[in-house]
């Protein structure tokens, strides 16, 4: 059921969009399918290698995205596995306001997001929070923030739906060769191509 509340809030931050990153492997299953939960996975025919297999957060029905800008620290630690590339996509920032969404102020493994009931995520005041100053960061004018940024780099929005391939707008990768090699399985998304350690596979801190 769309909350207007949400939406409203978020065009009022301007959010352009969400993001996830994933193995370039698990990319034509994702465009066919869509993202789905971890939980979800049995159902599908060709199985999705995941991130995390601990899932610290508990939430193994939820898929963890960022709004505007990866979550750089966890991206770069997993970036490290050898032999593996990886893309990032770009979600229509709707998913906000249309899927049941938990919204966590810093990363959701941590215990004080692990602890809050889910009921507490799904608040437009967990929402609202996500863009609060926080104690122990960099404010907001430190960090240069946009309007549209989280003030923790890790925050994060948990979507306990399925994500559908139609609202997966483009693909970032950072490769020319991994681009074109996977262009005709995109459609007429918006492809583009970053450099290994620039634009959205950089640390948000430098690209701010």
């Amino acid at each position: 059921m769309p909350r207007p509340e949400i939406q409203a809030y978020s065009q009022m931050r301007a959010i352009p969009y969400l993001v996830h990153f994933t193995r370039l492997t698990n990319l034509a299953s994702i465009l066919q399918h869509g993202l789905c939960p971890v939980s979800d996975h049995d159902t599908l025919r060709t199985r999705p290698v995941i991130n995390d297999e601990l899932r610290l957060d508990g939430h193994l029905d939820g898929t963890s995205l960022s709004i505007g800008f990866p979550n750089y620290q966890m991206f770069y630690k997993y970036r490290q596995v050898p032999n593996t590339e990886w893309v990032v996509l770009g979600i229509d920032s709707s998913v906000l306001w249309t899927k049941d969404c938990g919204f966590c102020q810093r990363n959701a493994a941590t215990n004080e997001m692990a602890q809050q009931p889910l009921d507490n995520l799904r608040t437009l005041a967990a929402f609202q929070g996500m863009f609060d100053e926080i104690e122990g960061l960099n404010t907001r004018h430190q960090q240069r923030l946009k309007t549209s940024d989280p003030t923790d780099p890790q925050a994060e929005v948990l979507v306990f739906d399925k994500i559908e391939p139609e609202l997966i707008l483009g693909v970032a990768f950072n490769s020319r060769l991994a681009r074109d090699n996977h262009a005709g399985i995109c459609g007429n998304r918006q492809l583009v191509v970053e450099s290994p350690s620039g634009g959205l596979f950089a640390a948000r801190t430098f690209v701010r």
